[in-house]
């Protein structure tokens, strides 16, 4: 197979457009597929046309393996002294002045230190409309604000951090395939095409999805293809790895799925990542995390910060186990109480 991908035109064409299938440079079909990504043309819709959705047979979901939690490598950007995420004063007004005028953020902090060989996994909770997910994207430098800082690592947040983020919505590009979809991000880093090809191959066997590499993301179900997304984070090779509701669309077999992934990638990551993940799930956050911030909104600020612990996790990693202890009964039952508290 041919494998190369182009990259001069990335910028050209949003991916947001509802026919991003105006300039088909060539056909292809799943039998003869083009896997050498050309950059050049990485906008443009190379998909084999009226390419017709298929349904897989859900996998019985896997929990991460039951071994020994292991020693992680310390992290390369600190050593517990300076945090991974700070936001400092960050303000963001709407229609200022206004009758309608909306506060979403004003003088909103938050700190998420570094955890030297262990890393974290952080989940974000509030009222629809708090700014979850608008907090999630001034981290990630996708969103503009009005006032304040945001450091990473003690450095001011600037163009050369770039954090991969899995989206609610399904963020592959359609018309290259799950390989080529992997292989993306390191290509655009100048990456050899060779060994781009044979980290996505791995990277996709750890996410399951090695026999559908060559597929068109169309032909995969929704789980499949939050996999791909998570795969093509990886591919990044950042510490911090941003999730937005990104099992919100899922029904529960594919969200639990998904899950299970993340915790399975969470603990195989050699050096210790903060994961952050913002979600509507009381049972996902209590799954999860290590830690969670409920958040309250106009403007958003911090109602509760709440430490997730479950005993036995010290000698093996978190997985399905944990919803048969009392603890996460207890979590639950707390976390209910407080978003209840603040959706009145």
């Amino acid at each position: 197979m041919d494998r190369n991908i182009d990259i001069d035109s990335l910028m050209k064409h949003s991916r947001d457009e509802e026919n991003p299938a105006n300039d088909i440079r060539e056909e292809q079909t799943e039998t003869e597929t083009n896997t050498d990504i050309n950059i050049d043309a990485l906008m443009r819709d190379n998909r084999p046309k009226e390419e017709p959705r298929q349904t897989e047979e859900y996998r019985q979901t896997e929990e991460p393996r039951q071994t020994e939690s292991p020693k992680r490598s310390q992290s390369p950007r600190g050593d517990g002294e300076v945090d991974v995420i700070r936001l400092r004063n960050i303000t963001h007004i709407f229609n200022k002045g206004e009758k309608n005028e909306y506060r979403l953020f004003e003088n909103f902090n938050l700190t998420i230190p570094d955890l030297p060989g262990r890393g974290q996994l952080v989940s974000i909770m509030g009222a629809s409309g708090c700014g979850k997910s608008q907090m999630l994207k001034v981290i990630a430098g996708l969103n503009k604000f009005n006032e304040g800082t945001v450091e990473i690592y003690g450095e001011k947040l600037s163009e050369n951090h770039n954090f991969p983020m899995v989206f609610q919505t399904y963020s592959n590009f359609e018309w290259y395939t799950v390989l080529q979809n992997v292989m993306l991000p390191m290509l655009v880093k100048g990456v050899d095409k060779a060994t781009a090809e044979a980290k996505a191959k791995d990277l996709l066997r750890r996410v399951g999805l090695e026999d559908h590499m060559d597929k068109y993301p169309a032909k995969l179900s929704g789980g499949q293809q939050q996999r791909v997304a998570i795969a093509r984070c990886l591919a990044c090779e950042s510490q911090i790895i941003l999730f937005d509701e990104a099992t919100g669309a899922l029904d529960i077999k594919m969200k639990r799925e998904v899950q299970n992934i993340i915790l399975k990638i969470f603990y195989e990551m050699k050096m210790d990542p903060t994961i952050i993940n913002v979600s509507h799930s009381i049972e996902e956050v209590c799954y999860l995390s290590n830690k969670v911030f409920i958040l309250q909104a106009n403007p958003c600020r911090i109602f509760k910060e709440i430490d997730i612990h479950y005993t036995g996790e010290e000698t093996k990693p978190r997985g399905e186990w944990v919803f048969n202890t009392e603890e996460y009964a207890n979590y639950v039952k707390t976390i209910t109480a407080y978003m209840d508290e603040i959706c009145k």
